[in-house]
């Protein structure tokens, strides 16, 4: 939209824009001469169908020939953050002493769909990769960015991998159902001796923050000659999603995608027609899952799947009770395109996953299966066990990290998920431990690992976090260290005193700031972004420059011991707590 009003042009018809109306304020004696207008944003979807209450996110221009003009603005129609009212946000700002200046206002800072694609056409050029890298120098970085599926608005959503040529195969990864419509564009390489670290952002259009946090992850692991850059090439394969909601980044919204989903519900059972995206990175996960599954002796062959399927079968049968078989195993599948699926039918997995959401969706299953099966897409969630079939030590995937912005909590921190064997809870406290090492102003004490967090549902539509990629993810291939990692809006409220490296490379150093409280700028996000790559690089004991050695704890060990001793400190009060519950009903 584009209104002119006293002079002056408020604008807001641009990529990720917000604005629905400016009013200027009547009668307004100010002795500052402050002239003052109250704006509104537009809801997610506004004018549809599907509009939805969430009108955070605001996005505008100002630009006039009126100099040094004074202007206080009230954004009067944020989502309510006190009680009995609409929050209200009012500012003032002196516009520049040139004529004709633009200035641009954001409830954060913005970071566009075109930006994203910039950025990406940008390193895609600078990292063009040879068509047979398999004759390159082990160390060079592999970049390589597809299109991974379309938005509802056809939009790209692109999946970037970096690696090094460490392990490249001459054999490319499969075509997936419904994924990568780009034919002339052949999938990425294939990769032996390594896992996969899977990091997505931006499925809440509104929470910028995730973006910058994602350059910082992508700026890090691009990185020619550091060392910790180097030798986390060479030990992941990192499948990176910058852009899961597209549509709704580009409209201004702050949370729903064009039809007003809040992406971050679906996964356990998303559909490719109404949430491409999200079935998409669903897919991926569970075809590496399997794909660069490893086990102690190297990449998992098809007999030794095989014997871990059938080892770990009487560990999952949530399905017994009713009346389901359990498994079935996959037959190949057939495909109407000239490029088949992947074959994966080695795999056993079990009946209740094939549905609409399902990538296995499409093979052949015998009819009274699988009606059965879509007349049981209302399962009961802790029967919902997926493709846990592997050990998570054998597991494809090492890592899956969602990134988010948020409103109410101040502080960066993670969301993980409550495990049941007390190894796995160390594992997870361990890498926020970890991140709290490598970056000032990580909070470990605001990290959340609770049941009660994997099940809260949302106050305004009532939608469960079981839904989210981090439980679900969780839940359906039993990922040990699957993370939603938030950072809010504004600031932290703690700095940590962050060691220094074992070595003086570089920029290993991080510096201290003077204050004791921060309010975040794009470079804070970003530095979020490394500390979750290096974090990764310590808990796999790969750092060449942990800062491990000069912390207090002195090595590993130490660090472990800590962890264990807080874990289960946290074990028995959570249980005392439960106990009084209990006894309160």
């Amino acid at each position: 939209m584009e209104i002119d009003i006293d002079g002056l042009t408020f604008f807001s018809n641009f990529d990720s824009g917000n604005l629905a109306n400016v009013e200027k304020c009547r009668g307004n004696s100010n002795s500052d001469n402050v002239c003052e207008f109250n704006v509104w944003t537009s809801p997610d979807c506004a004018n549809t169908a599907y509009e939805k209450d969430y009108s955070s996110w605001f996005y505008f221009g100002i630009r006039g020939n009126v100099p040094n003009k004074k202007l206080q603005i009230n954004v009067v129609n944020m989502n309510k953050q006190v009680e009995n009212g609409r929050f209200i946000l009012s500012f003032q700002y002196q516009l520049p002493d040139h004529a004709e200046s633009v200035t641009y206002f954001a409830f954060c800072y913005p970071y566009s769909y075109s930006k994203c694609q910039e950025r990406l056409n940008c390193l895609e050029r600078q990292f063009h990769i040879s068509d047979n890298p398999c004759g390159l120098k082990s160390d060079t970085i592999y970049f390589y960015r597809e299109l991974l599926c379309y938005s509802i608005e056809k939009l790209r959503v692109d999946l970037v991998t970096v690696t090094s040529c460490h392990g490249v195969l001459e054999d490319r990864e499969c075509p997936l159902k419904e994924l990568f419509p780009d034919e002339n564009k052949p999938r990425c390489h294939k990769f032996e001796g390594k896992k996969v670290f899977f990091v997505s952002s931006r499925v809440h259009p509104g929470e910028t923050p995730s973006s910058f946090v994602f350059d910082g992850f992508l700026n890090f692991i691009l990185r020619q000659d550091d060392p910790r850059a180097i030798a986390l090439r060479k030990y992941f394969v990192f499948k990176l999603i910058p852009m899961l909601n597209p549509d709704g980044v580009k409209q201004g919204h702050y949370r729903t995608d064009t039809r007003g989903t809040n992406l971050n519900r679906v996964y356990l059972n998303p559909d490719y027609r109404i949430h491409p995206s999200i079935f998409a990175a669903r897919t991926l996960l569970e075809y590496y899952h399997f794909e660069y599954a490893v086990s102690s002796h190297g990449k998992l062959t098809t007999s030794q799947l095989k014997h871990t399927v059938m080892k770990n079968e009487d560990r999952y049968h949530p399905a017994r009770n009713h009346g389901l078989q359990q498994s079935v195993s996959t037959k190949s599948v057939q495909n109407s395109s000239s490029q088949n699926l992947c074959d994966l039918s080695h795999v056993k997995v079990p009946l209740y996953q094939y549905n609409q959401g399902s990538p296995l969706a499409g093979n052949k299953l015998d009819s009274r299966l699988k009606q059965h099966a879509n007349s049981s897409r209302k399962l009961d969630f802790d029967k919902v066990r997926g493709l846990k079939v592997i050990a998570p030590s054998d597991d494809g995937v090492a890592f899956y990290v969602d990134l988010h912005g948020h409103a109410s909590k101040r502080g960066c921190f993670i969301y993980g998920n409550a495990l049941e064997a007390a190894e796995d809870r160390i594992k997870i406290l361990l890498f926020a431990k970890l991140m709290s090492f490598n970056c000032t102003h990580f909070e470990f004490d605001s990290c959340n690992f609770s049941e009660r967090n994997m099940r809260a549902r949302d106050k305004k539509d009532g939608l469960s976090k079981e839904g989210s990629g981090r439980v679900a993810i969780h839940k359906i291939l039993g990922i040990t260290h699957s993370y939603t990692l938030e950072c809010n809006y504004n600031g932290g409220r703690i700095v940590n005193n962050v060691p220094s490296a074992s070595s003086d490379n570089e920029g290993a150093d991080l510096a201290m700031p003077l204050n004791t409280t921060l309010q975040y700028t794009c470079l804070h996000y970003e530095e979020i972004g490394q500390a979750v790559a290096i974090s990764a690089l310590d808990i796999i004991n790969a750092n060449p420059l942990s800062r491990i050695e000069k912390s207090e704890f002195r090595n590993m060990n130490g660090v472990i011991r800590w962890i264990t001793n807080y874990e289960k400190h946290n074990s028995r009060h959570l249980r005392q707590k439960k106990s009084r519950w209990l006894r309160a009903e």
